[in-house]
């Protein structure tokens, strides 16, 4: 029952704030940004990370989960 309960929670994160979960994710570890939809943002995106991001690569990007416990 904790392995449903958590892909539960899992996929509302994904719905609701428009990020993906790494596997065995737990509420309250890093989230996964979805990659941008064009050169011009990718780039923008490794040059000028945000303060709360984490750029591994242009496609790679983590930062805290959104209402995360």
């Amino acid at each position: 029952m904790d392995e449903i309960k958590r892909l539960l929670v899992a996929m509302q994160h994904s719905d609701a704030h428009k990020i993906a979960t790494p596997a065995n994710w737990q509420p309250g570890d890093d989230v996964i940004v979805p990659p941008p939809g064009s050169c011009g943002s990718a780039k923008e995106r490794v040059e000028k990370p945000a303060a709360d991001m984490k750029v591994l690569d242009w496609f790679m990007v983590l930062k805290k989960c959104p209402h995360g416990k």
